[in-house]
């Protein structure tokens, strides 16, 4: 792997009078923190400036303090005995590496592709295989099950998460079966999800791509979180008894949320109880490759490390616990099997919560190995979307080479239906996904314990947008008609949500557009241009102006994240007032 010098930051920083102070700054403070004394003072400043400026009840703010504390004054302690600077080149962007300003300057080690690629292992077809049904693969995703979720209930309780505290008279009463609001879905809705599944489906493979714990993130134990995985590992076995089942982790299985230690750090903050829960992770970096079928083959990746707010990532970015170089090492031999290979993981590279470093390694992975990997399945964001990756990560007019699959969340959180997804493969092609179908159901008409949810068909993506295939190339095409055509994107903005009234404005859906084809962060190549449908003298539909929208909730802090993860305080503010959209 390589690294880029870090001469030119020491130069630069000579030079900035900022910069300068900003690291006596830093050093003063590490001084202090050498008496274990202040720390206290700094919690209980950091919990009251939560309370009055985010308007956050004095519990979470207390619970995030709580659970954040020996994790950043660790990671604080490391970085400022090495080299006070970083954390001014993470707290303020005039004071970063002028050559590599988003700390991305790790690359990790592509075998060149083999001049004759071997033979793609295939089934052999059956006389009859016309008549033979596709593979169906279930996909479900940021499940975020709720055992504390209470009916009747307030839904709308100022809370970052509501249906807990049961009410005689709440201003939005909470359903039975879960609420299209703030809240997460209850366990007795996720266990009628998968009885209806299992009645109606015959799936012949379960993918869970993260995100199984509950969004009071603040109240996390790891007692709690066991728990939790261990009563869904229980109901996915009920329903599922001889489906092959394959886990990736999320974000929010992290004790604290977001939290993945790598084993560079020190052994007490690694999350060895997880990787141990999930049992099919014998790799300690909680990811993990196994065979399917014969000439199939699913790597399950741990997006842990490329989460933003994973503090211990930024003592060292580069390729946390070799997990990048792992993975290139799985599909090469992959590649030399023949074999095809779908990759799962929570969080698409190209989301705002996923270090840059990270992502354009990830995407020159996916480059190399696109006649490999035939599809990407993420979740995170909570909407039904895709991102479409090219030959050129620079140039959205070059060759489509893959697709990533964002599915729908089960959970409702926030303003959206439960939903899952399943595809349909071709075992006799080298597992070519043909295409895909999602299904939800409307709680607004399942509010009482009598009235039990229809889990109904929402659309199937062929029919749906008329594509030929499913091939990257399709895929752009869509993509391209979602920019200029309004019908077909007012189409896909109601299936994104499962809602016929998305809460989605103007901003909110342009940036649905952009994640399209954001495989990394690049915002002025990979979003439409304003006013892209007036070159198909198209009008655009009315915008939905209903609530936050999704830039508002996740992106209007892109910027400021970066300088509000080191000093405790803020750090712990940028949690609480966080909107959750997607987290």
């Amino acid at each position: 792997m390589q690294r880029r010098s870090e001469k030119p930051k020491d130069l630069y920083l000579q030079f900035s009078p900022t910069c300068a102070s900003c690291t006596v700054a830093i050093s003063a403070v590490s001084l202090i923190l050498k008496f274990d004394l202040t720390e206290p003072v700094i919690l209980e400043l950091a919990t009251i400036i939560c309370n009055l400026f985010a308007k956050q009840s004095w519990a979470v703010c207390d619970g995030i303090s709580t659970q954040f504390r020996d994790e950043f004054f660790y990671v604080f302690r490391q970085l400022a005995s090495k080299n006070p600077s970083e954390i001014c080149g993470i707290l303020i962007s005039d004071c970063a590496d002028p050559t590599d300003p988003s700390e991305a300057g790790w690359r990790v080690e592509i075998p060149p592709k083999p001049q004759k690629i071997p033979r793609k292992q295939r089934i052999r077809k059956p006389k009859n295989w016309k008549d033979v049904r596709p593979l169906k693969v279930l996909q479900l995703t940021d499940l975020h099950i709720d055992f504390d979720y209470a009916y009747p209930a307030e839904a709308a309780c100022g809370d970052p998460i509501c249906c807990h505290s049961q009410t005689a008279n709440p201003v939005k009463p909470a359903g039975y079966w879960g609420t299209v609001g703030a809240c997460d879905v209850p366990y007795r809705t996720v266990d009628h999800m998968l009885g209806h599944i299992s009645s109606t489906q015959d799936v012949d493979v379960l993918l869970l791509t993260g995100d199984f714990i509950n969004h009071a993130d603040w109240s996390y134990t790891v007692e709690e979180h066991l728990g939790v995985l261990r009563k869904l590992d229980d109901l996915v076995r009920r329903h599922f008894p001889q489906t092959p089942t394959y886990w990736a982790l999320g974000n929010h299985e992290g004790v604290p949320v977001n939290s993945f230690a790598p084993h560079t750090v020190h052994e007490r903050f690694w999350p060895t109880w997880l990787y141990k829960q999930f049992r099919t992770m014998g790799d300690p970096r909680g990811s993990y490759s196994t065979e399917v079928t014969r000439g199939l083959r699913i790597i399950s990746l741990n997006t842990g490390f490329c989460e933003v707010t994973n503090f211990f990532l930024y003592i060292n970015q580069s390729d946390p616990d070799s997990s990048m170089s792992w993975f290139v090492q799985e599909l090469y031999q992959a590649e030399q099997a023949g074999e095809a290979v779908f990759v799962m993981a929570h969080i698409p590279p190209g989301d705002s919560e996923c270090l840059e470093g990270w992502a354009i390694n990830y995407y020159r992975v996916i480059q190399r190995f696109s006649d490999t990997i035939r599809a990407q399945f993420f979740g995170h964001d909570h909407l039904d979307f895709f991102t479409v990756f090219y030959e050129d990560m620079h140039n959205v007019t070059s060759k489509p080479i893959s697709v990533g699959y964002a599915a729908p969340s089960v959970t409702t959180f926030e303003n959206q239906n439960p939903a899952y997804r399943i595809y349909d493969v071709d075992p006799y092609s080298s597992f070519k996904i043909l295409d895909y179908t999602s299904y939800s159901a409307d709680l607004n008409e399942s509010t009482k314990p009598t009235e039990e949810p229809k889990w109904e068909k929402l659309y199937s993506v062929k029919k749906e947008y008329g594509l030929r295939d499913l091939s990257p190339k399709s895929w752009n095409q869509l993509a391209n008609r979602i920019f200029v055509d309004a019908d077909v994107k007012h189409k896909f903005l109601r299936n994104a949500f499962r809602t016929s009234t998305p809460a989605c404005d103007a901003t909110c859906s342009r940036q649905l557009m952009c994640n399209l084809r954001m495989g990394h962060h690049n915002a002025s190549l990979y979003c439409p241009p304003e006013n892209l449908h007036l070159l198909d003298n198209r009008a655009p539909k009315p915008a939905y102006l209903k609530e936050l929208s999704i830039e508002q909730r996740t992106d209007g802090w892109k910027e400021g994240r970066r300088r509000l993860r080191i000093i405790p305080f803020l750090g712990i503010i940028y949690h609480c007032m966080e909107p959750r959209l997607g987290i």
